[in-house]
């Protein structure tokens, strides 16, 4: 018995209508793709363009008669596209290797102060101090009392540091590099001594017979000067006596305080950041000007 004609055109209406909205699907999934791709491609050609202006900013920085007060740290080129650069004093910052080498009682006791003030306990700062020296000392060396000793899955390097990334692999760091900001306030790269100009006052506070109200008083000072200056380029201090005075302190008593205390570190940290869009990209530098020499790179980092 055949079919009504009327039930075969329904039939294939109906299959009109699914190969429709087959099709539709297929259709509006390809746009997507392709819109997938030109966003892709929009945020990679922005990503370029970001780092191109933080390397801009990072070149006009790297000019040897650059400061942090210069001009020119920032500039927008229209509403999206513009890069913003600061500069920081390395010697705002401890440097580990400059504390530990030659194992100068003085300076491993300042050092042990600010584990202190990081919040190890004695116990924690004897065990990570002995570690970290016996990662550091010339091999066969005799192991110090609180160190760990060296085995299949552990092998101290026995030279200085070179790079704050090796911390987290020394046996007792953990209670200080559990710490978000532990990176903070230590480098590898300045002079050595804290500069006058940019020690923070936990740091100065360190500073065997400088104390926390000295030292509040002496960075209360020191921003104060700041203001008062003629010119931004203009030094805080034209030498260390004329710091010293600021401090409340004599040539005399300075001379036990020179292996903390420097003025005018030539290192500096450059972070230079570009934005195309609300794209960002970042280029750090640490690095060593000298007037009248050529700017030395000693780190290199982009993000």
């Amino acid at each position: 018995m055949k079919r009504p004609a009327s039930h075969n055109s329904g039939s294939m209406l109906m299959l009109a209508v699914w190969a429709l909205l087959l099709i539709s699907a297929v259709v509006f999934a390809w746009v997507k793709v392709i819109d997938h791709g030109i966003d892709g491609v929009s945020r990679a050609n922005r990503g370029m363009e970001a780092r191109a202006l933080a390397h801009s900013g990072l070149a006009v920085a790297l000019h040897p008669a650059v400061t942090r007060f210069s001009p020119h740290l920032n500039a927008s080129f229209d509403r999206d596209r513009s890069y913003r650069v600061t500069i920081e004093s390395e010697g705002a910052r401890l440097n580990l290797n400059y504390l530990l080498a030659g194992g100068d009682p003085v300076k491993l006791q300042f050092l042990k102060q600010y584990l202190a003030l990081r919040g190890l306990t004695f116990q924690e700062c004897e065990v990570f101090m002995d570690c970290l020296l016996d990662w550091v000392s010339p091999a066969g060396g005799v192991r110090r009392l609180n160190g760990t000793p060296e085995g299949p899955d552990y092998h101290p390097p026995h030279r200085p540091l070179q790079s704050l990334d090796e911390l987290p692999l020394i046996k007792g760091s953990g209670p200080l590099v559990a710490q978000a900001d532990w990176k903070d306030d230590l480098t590898l790269y300045s002079s050595g001594p804290l500069d006058f100009e940019s020690v923070p006052v936990d740091l100065l506070s360190l500073v065997p017979g400088i104390g926390e109200q000295r030292a509040q008083q002496f960075v209360k000072s020191r921003e104060e000067r700041k203001r008062q200056r003629r010119t931004e380029d203009e030094p805080l201090f034209k030498n260390m006596a004329e710091a010293l005075s600021f401090l409340g302190l004599s040539q005399q008593q300075f001379s036990q305080l020179s292996v903390f205390l420097g003025l005018h570190d030539p290192v500096v940290r450059i972070q230079s950041e570009g934005e195309s869009g609300k794209v960002i990209r970042q280029v750090d530098a640490i690095v060593r000007k000298v007037p009248g020499a050529n700017t030395q790179i000693l780190l290199w980092t982009e993000k």
